[in-house]
C-alpha cells in the first residue's frame, strides 16, 4: 500500500524520536556516521557546512513570511509524525533555536506565523495559541486558520486584533472525500474573501489538484476572486505549490496582470519556479518563507515526471561502491534553491534584501520602531 504524503514526510523523523527531550531545547547534533540517528530535527556536520555556505549569501535581516507555531496537543490524533518527533510546544523561542541553526539566529528579525493545520486538530485552540504568541515581540504578526465551518463573526474578531493580518485556509477542511482534488471554493468560500477584502487582509493559499497553478479551475478561481476582491493580498504558498516546477512556470503568464498576488518560497527546493516568478513579476512579488517545521525534515522535494516527490534518507538509492550521499534539511535545500536562482538571475544585493525582508514588511504594512 502506497504511504500517504504525511506518512512519507514523517518517516525520516523516527530516528530522532528517542532524543525528543533534547530536541525540546536545541537541535540534536548527530555525527554523520551515526546514520540510524540522522533524521528530522537533527543537525549534522554536513548540515553545518551547507548552512555556512548559504548564510554567506543571506542579507543582514530576514523576515519569515511562512512559519508555524503550535502545540502538539492541539493537532489531533494521531499527531503528525514530523511534529510528534520534535518539540511538543513550538513557540518563538523554539522556532528561533531550530531555524537559527540554519540561518543564524541574529538575522531572524521577524515573521508571519500561523498554526499547523491538521484535519482532526482543534482549530480554535491552535488559533488562540497563535494569537497569544504573536503578541510577543515587535516584528511579529499572525494569520489564523479559517475553515468553511468557521464563524464569520469570530473571524472578524480575529482580524480586529492588531497583530492578526489574515487567514490561513487549508484543503483538509474541505467537505469533499478527496481534499487534494478540492476546488478552491470548497475550502475558501467567498465569505472568507469578502471579509479579507474588508480588512485588506492576507490570504495564505496552499492550492491543490494535480495541476496546481496550471489547473484551469484554480486559475479561473484565482482570477475571478482576485479581480473581485482587490484589497485581498493573496500569497500563493510554496511558489503556487510549485513543487512540480512546470505547473507554476506554465501558469505565470496567465496571472501576470493580477496586482494583488504574491509568492512565497517555502519548502521549494529547486530554482526553476523561483526564477520564473522573478522573470515574470520581478523580485518584488517573491518572499522568503521557511515553512517551519517542514524546514527541519531531512528531505528534498523534486520535480519527477508529471508530479513531484519528497526524497528522504530511506529513499536514497546509492550504489554501495559510489561515494556516500548525506541528505540535508529541507530548509537548507530551499535556501540553496534561492541562492542558485539569485545567481542565475544576476540578482543584486538589494533584490535579496527585498525577497528576504523588505517585500514582507511592505506587504504586511509593518514599520520598524
Amino acid at each position: 500500500m502506497k504511504p500517504s504524503r504525511r506518512q512519507f514526510m514523517g518517516a525520516a523523523a523516527l530516528g530522532a524520536a528517542a532524543n525528543l527531550a533534547k530536541a525540546e531545547v536545541e537541535p540534536q547534533t548527530v555525527p554523520m556516521e551515526d546514520t540510524e540517528q540522522v533524521g528530522d530535527w537533527t543537525f549534522t556536520g554536513v548540515d553545518a557546512a551547507i548552512a555556512e555556505e548559504v548564510r554567506a549569501f543571506l542579507p543582514p535581516k530576514l523576515f519569515d513570511i511562512h512559519a508555524h507555531l503550535y502545540r502538539n496537543r492541539d493537532l489531533g490524533d494521531p499527531c503528525p509524525a514530523l511534529t510528534a518527533s520534535g518539540p511538543a510546544i513550538v513557540d518563538q523561542s523554539v522556532y528561533r533555536t531550530h531555524l537559527g541553526a540554519l540561518t543564524g539566529e541574529n538575522p531572524l528579525a521577524g515573521g508571519l506565523y500561523f498554526p499547523y493545520p491538521t484535519k482532526t486538530g482543534d482549530v480554535d485552540a491552535g488559533n488562540n495559541y497563535l494569537v497569544e504568541q504573536v503578541t510577543q515581540g515587535d516584528l511579529v504578526r499572525g494569520l489564523v486558520i479559517v475553515t468553511p465551518k468557521s464563524s464569520p463573526e469570530k473571524m472578524n474578531e480575529y482580524l480586529n486584533h492588531p497583530r492578526i493580518l489574515g487567514f490561513k485556509p487549508y484543503h483538509t477542511y474541505a467537505g469533499v472525500p478527496r481534499t487534494f482534488d478540492a476546488a478552491l471554493d470548497d475550502y475558501v468560500p467567498e465569505w472568507i474573501w469578502q471579509l479579507a477584502d474588508e480588512h485588506g487582509a492576507v490570504i495564505m493559499l496552499h492550492i491543490v489538484r494535480t495541476g496546481a497553478l496550471s489547473d484551469p479551475g484554480n486559475q479561473e478561481a484565482i482570477r475571478r476572486l482576485c479581480g473581485r476582491y482587490t484589497n485581498v493580498k493573496l500569497v500563493l504558498a510554496h511558489a503556487g505549490r510549485g513543487f512540480h516546477a512546470p505547473n507554476t512556470i506554465n501558469a505565470l503568464p496567465r496571472l501576470m496582470d493580477l496586482e494583488n498576488i504574491y509568492f512565497d518560497s517555502a519548502a521549494v527546493c529547486e530554482p526553476d519556479t523561483l526564477m520564473a516568478i522573478v522573470k515574470t513579476f520581478g523580485p518584488g512579488r517573491l518572499l522568503w518563507g521557511s515553512d517551519f517545521p517542514v524546514s527541519q525534515q531531512r528531505a528534498k522535494c523534486v520535480t519527477v515526471g508529471d508530479s513531484f516527490s519528497w526524497i528522504c534518507p530511506r529513499r536514497i538509492d546509492v550504489d554501495p561502491s559510489a561515494p556516500a550521499c548525506h541528505p540535508t534539511l529541507a530548509g537548507l535545500e530551499s535556501l540553496r534553491a534561492l541562492k542558485l536562482a539569485a545567481y542565475l538571475m544576476d540578482l543584486k544585493p538589494q533584490d535579496l534584501e527585498d525577497i528576504f525582508y523588505k517585500n514582507a514588511m511592505q506587504l504586511l504594512g509593518i514599520r520598524e520602531s
